[in-house]
C-alpha cells in the first residue's frame, strides 16, 4: 500500500459497539532482545497488577490522610530520611533522562522520514506485525530499520517502546513513594497527587500491554517533564535556592504537556491511512487511546485549578480567606 497525502484522512473511529470494534485484540508481543524473561514481561503486565496495586495505593492515602496533622513524623526529621528523598530525587531524575534519550532515539530510527505520508504511517503502525500493511507500490517496506544493541527493528515498539516503556509502566508504582513522602512529613496528598499517580499506572498499563501506537507520546513528554520536575526537588533537598518562577514554569509545561500530548493521541482514533486502513490497528490500541485521553481530561482540570490556588491572585485571596475563616 502506497501512502499519499491525498489518501490520508479523517474519519470517525469505530464504535464500540460494532463487531470489528472486539475483533483482534493483539497478543503481547515481546521482542526477543528486549533481556527480560517473556514470562515476567507478561506477568506484570496482567491487569490485575496495577489495577490492585491502583486501588491499595488510592484507598491507603485516602486512610492515612486522616492522621495527617500538619505535624512530621518523628522519622521524618532524621538524616536518612532526608537523604533518602534527595537519593530519590536524584534517581528518578536520573532515570527519567535516560527513558527520554532512549525514547528519542527510537523515535527518530523508526521514523520513516522518506516522506510526510510515510512518516505517518511509521508512527500509526509501531510494530513488524502493523506495518506490514505498509507497502509501498513496489512490495519494499516502508519502515526505516533502526537498531537495539546492533539487532536490527524495524518499528518504534520493538525498537525502543517495548524496553523503555515497560520499564516506564513499573516506574509508576515506584513513583507512590512521593506520596509516602509528604504523609510521613504530616502533608495530606491531594486529589491530584492520588488521582495522577493511580491514573498513570492504568494507562501505562493499557497503552504497553495492547502496544498502542500514542503511549511514546506519555513517556517521551512525561519522562522529559519528570526529569526536570525531579531535578528541582533533588535542589529543594539540598536546600540550594532555585528561583520560584521554575516551580511555576514546570507546572505549565505539565499542563501543556496534558493538552498538547493528549490533543495528538486523540488525532490518531480519526487518522485513517486510506479508506480501508485505520492508523489504530485493532480494538486494543483503540481502547488503550481512549483510556489515556479520558485520564487526560480531569488530570488537566485538577493541574489548572492547581496552578490558579498556587500562583494567582485568585489563588492567594481565596487561601487567605480561608484562613481568616479558621
Amino acid at each position: 500500500m502506497a501512502i499519499t497525502l491525498s489518501s490520508i484522512h479523517l474519519a470517525l473511529p469505530a464504535s464500540p459497539f460494532t463487531p470489528e470494534f472486539h475483533a483482534g485484540q493483539p497478543s503481547l508481543v515481546v521482542p526477543q532482545h528486549v533481556p527480560i524473561p517473556a514470562d515476567i514481561y507478561a506477568a506484570l503486565l496482567d491487569v490485575r497488577v496495577p489495577l490492585t496495586i491502583a486501588a491499595v495505593y488510592a484507598v491507603s492515602a485516602h486512610l492515612l490522610n486522616h492522621c495527617a496533622n500538619g505535624q512530621p513524623y518523628a522519622i521524618a526529621k532524621t538524616r536518612l530520611f532526608k537523604a533518602f528523598v534527595v537519593a530519590h530525587n536524584i534517581f528518578l531524575a536520573v532515570y527519567s533522562a535516560w527513558t527520554f534519550v532512549g525514547m528519542v532515539r527510537g523515535l527518530h530510527h523508526a521514523l520513516d522520514k522518506s516522506s510526510l505520508p510515510n512518516a505517518i504511517g511509521s508512527l500509526c503502525k509501531i510494530r513488524q506485525e502493523t506495518r506490514g500493511v505498509l507497502m509501498m507500490g513496489n512490495g519494499t517496506s516502508t519502515g526505516i530499520e533502526g537498531s537495539f544493541d546492533g539487532v536490527p527493528m524495524e518499528g518504534l515498539w520493538e525498537g525502543a517502546l517495548a524496553w523503555y516503556g515497560w520499564w516506564f509502566y513499573l516506574s509508576k508504582f515506584y513513583e507512590v513513594i512521593d506520596t509516602a513522602v509528604i504523609l510521613l512529613k504530616g502533608r495530606k496528598s491531594s486529589l491530584l497527587q492520588t488521582y495522577h499517580h493511580a491514573g498513570a499506572m492504568i494507562c501505562m498499563w493499557a497503552g504497553i500491554r495492547y502496544m498502542a501506537p500514542p503511549i511514546w507520546i506519555f513517556c517521551i513528554f512525561n519522562s522529559l517533564i519528570h526529569a526536570l520536575m525531579y531535578t528541582y526537588y533533588t535542589l529543594t533537598g539540598l536546600h540550594i535556592r532555585v528561583p520560584a518562577l521554575l516551580k511555576q514554569s514546570l507546572t505549565t509545561l505539565q499542563i501543556t504537556q496534558f493538552i498538547v500530548g493528549g490533543s495528538f493521541a486523540a488525532l490518531h482514533l480519526f487518522v485513517k491511512l486510506d479508506k480501508e486502513t485505520p492508523c489504530l490497528s485493532n480494538s486494543g490500541e483503540i481502547f488503550a487511546t481512549f483510556t489515556n485521553c479520558f485520564y487526560l481530561a480531569p488530570l488537566t482540570y485538577l493541574f489548572v485549578a492547581f496552578f490558579v490556588e498556587s500562583y494567582t491572585k485568585k489563588g492567594s485571596k481565596a487561601r487567605e480567606g480561608a484562613k481568616k475563616s479558621q
